[in-house]
């Protein structure tokens, strides 16, 4: 009786301005927001942006349905065909749902494994070590390009074997423009036709050609397999499931996905390392364990304790993907709602984040969460930062491993400030969260040069 008479009641909404309903909350603090919303509210409620009305899912609820009993009743295409379109594509790993999702994810699965950095330490290390060496002692530096920088060249070298840094600064053209327009909604449509950003896009899609056409396999025989060689084998295999206009996406997925996961991540994790007492001297001692003897090692890399759990707060507290926007695919019942079939549904996966039930004291920075003692995030459903469900981030270990050597690499040769000292973090929410540009550092000193 309880359950059918929760059925005919109305979803709750969350209050917002005249017109403009919550966009403006929704921009500034998604993860806030939608936290304050369920605090207050509970796990079912309605936000409105502009004149359209979006369920929330959310609570450690929401992200357990949507792993599994609730798995198949959402589907992404129509939060990412604009973004697929600009790239001249009809669908991608990201837009796709359903068995061509599943197949688009195995093929493409070992070129976003972490023995694909393992498989280049070498050579990742020597890109950070690169990068590093450019900067100039005692200069402020900003922070999320300096990692940009770092990132995208090692995913365009390890996914691509593409030197990405003669034209870092126009792939953030071409990539911030598309997801800023095609999939946040935080620039006008305008922004696509403007000329910076035309130049930007023609370059960014030569670079994808580039990619293809040195993949072919003559080209590449007796060299290590990696997402390139995977993507252009599917293409000759089957040309009908992956005809050239949609290779693209997925070859440039790497240079897309450096920019605005892994270096706002690795950015969040720089300003932790210096903010917060005591870090510096953890981080730097097992900085200096990955490259005593004969430098980093896999087992090395996988031994990096203090370092991991910097970054998972941070991915907790900063959370780089704070939601995902979906649609649902049929009528369901969640928390004695009835949710509508074909309706837009935002699932508030990192709302457990902030939550004291799971995480005492949830606006404090406490590597000890993720002890073998406490193991906060292993509640289930309270931990979501590379998403749920079967679009739960492919590289999640690639990231991880990536996000260390950067680290160790940088507190291992250099002493870093930050620049001011007294700076407190600001989020950039454009195209996805980040630091903002006041965020810099500086070298203080060098501790083991490079050679």
């Amino acid at each position: 009786m309880q359950s059918t008479i929760s059925l005919a009641k109305p979803l709750p909404r969350a209050k917002g301005i005249p017109l403009l309903g919550n966009i403006f909350s929704l921009a500034n603090d998604v993860s806030g927001f939608l936290t304050q919303q369920y605090q207050s509210i509970g796990p079912v409620f309605t936000v409105r942006i502009f004149n359209q009305e979006v369920i929330v899912l959310a609570g450690t609820e929401a992200n357990l349905f949507a792993t599994h009993t609730g798995s198949h009743l959402f589907r992404s295409k129509e939060f990412w065909q604009a973004n697929d379109a600009e790239l001249g594509a009809k669908r991608s790993l990201i837009s796709a749902d359903g068995a061509v999702h599943t197949r688009m994810r195995k093929v493409q699965r070992a070129g976003y494994a972490r023995s694909q950095i393992f498989n280049q330490l070498d050579e990742a290390t020597k890109i950070a070590q690169a990068e590093l060496a450019s900067w100039p002692l005692n200069t402020p530096l900003p922070t999320h390009y300096s990692m940009q920088r770092i990132v995208t060249e090692q995913l365009s070298v390890i996914a691509s074997d593409y030197s990405s840094k003669d034209d870092i600064d126009t792939i953030i053209k071409a990539v911030h423009t598309i997801l800023a327009t095609t999939v946040a909604g935080q620039r006008p449509k305008f922004f696509l036709r403007l000329p910076g950003y035309k130049r930007a896009k023609k370059r960014f899609l030569e670079i994808g050609n580039e990619v293809i056409a040195a993949h072919s396999p003559e080209l590449r025989a007796g060299k290590p397999k990696n997402l390139a060689d995977a993507l252009v084998a599917l293409h000759r295999e089957d040309p009908d499931f992956l005809p050239y206009s949609d290779m693209l996406s997925p070859v440039l997925g790497p240079f897309i996905a450096g920019l605005d996961t892994a270096a706002s991540t690795t950015s969040f994790i720089l300003y932790a390392i210096l903010k917060y007492p005591g870090l510096v001297e953890q981080v730097t001692a097992e900085a200096d364990f990955l490259f005593a003897d004969e430098g980093p090692t896999p087992n090395k890399m996988r031994e990096l304790d203090v370092i991991h759990r910097v970054a998972m707060e941070a991915m907790r507290m900063w959370p780089i993907a704070p939601a995902l926007f979906r649609r649902t695919t049929q009528e369901f019942e969640f928390a004695g709602y009835k949710i509508p079939a074909d309706h837009d549904v935002i699932i508030a996966t990192t709302v457990p984040h902030f939550l004291e039930e799971y995480y005492p004291d949830p606006k404090k920075f406490d590597i000890d969460r993720y002890t073998a003692e406490r193991k906060e995030h292993k509640q289930p459903g309270a931990y979501s930062p590379f998403g749920v469900g079967p679009h739960r981030c492919l590289g999640q270990g690639l990231a991880e491993m990536q996000m260390g050597l950067i680290i160790g690499t940088l507190f291992h040769h250099a002493e870093f400030v930050l620049s001011p000292e007294e700076y407190e973090l600001k989020i950039d929410p454009v195209p996805t969260p980040s630091p903002d540009k006041h965020m810099k550092f500086k070298i203080a000193r060098w501790r083991h040069p490079i050679n």
